[in-house]
């Protein structure tokens, strides 16, 4: 096993336990990981403003709730 394996599988247990017991407040990475798109996908639905709800206490910091999360896969499946 190399250490690009068992780097692999830390990234994927990180997934399965972001999925499983996600935070009440993610940021995009960590919200992207909960809804399987990309921090691409989120940017882009953040300036077309037809994604999730989500709030942006600075300029540089976005955050998600995760009832937001929840609430938008719900509409959208």
């Amino acid at each position: 096993m190399t250490i690009q394996d068992i780097g692999q599988q830390i990234a994927d247990l990180r997934v399965d336990m972001i999925r499983a017991n996600p935070p009440q407040v993610m940021n995009p990475e960590e919200a992207a990981t909960f809804l399987g798109v990309t921090t691409e996908t989120l940017f882009r639905w953040r300036k077309d403003g037809n994604g999730p709800k989500f709030s942006q206490p600075t300029s540089r910091v976005v955050r998600y709730l995760r009832s937001d999360l929840i609430e938008f896969l719900r509409e959208y499946q």
